[in-house]
């Protein structure tokens, strides 16, 4: 049984990849061939190789711009898009 995701040289644009389930993505996806643009607010002090990390805040168009342009520099395009990032303005 092949367990092959068919990701291999798939562009992968990942939002919030540095902590928790969207470090885990962003693993699996580069461990499985795909080039991998993730962001963060900061790019960490453990950076997987491969993996470009853009410092930008996504909750603002700003952050948006820079992030889409910086996937179509370094990969020229993208061809999956995992929104990690979420939020909530309920109390803990």
């Amino acid at each position: 049984m092949s367990f092959d995701l068919g990701l291999a040289g798939r562009r992968a644009l990942v939002t919030a990849g540095t902590k928790g389930v969207g470090a885990s993505v962003v693993e699996v996806l580069r461990e499985n061939g795909a080039k991998v643009v993730t962001t963060a607010r900061s790019i960490p002090g453990n950076s997987l190789a491969g993996v470009q990390y853009v410092a930008a805040d996504i909750t603002t168009a700003e952050g948006c711009t820079l992030v889409a342009h910086s996937a179509l520099d370094h990969m020229g395009g993208i061809d999956i898009v995992v929104n990690v990032l979420g939020g909530s303005e309920a109390p803990a």
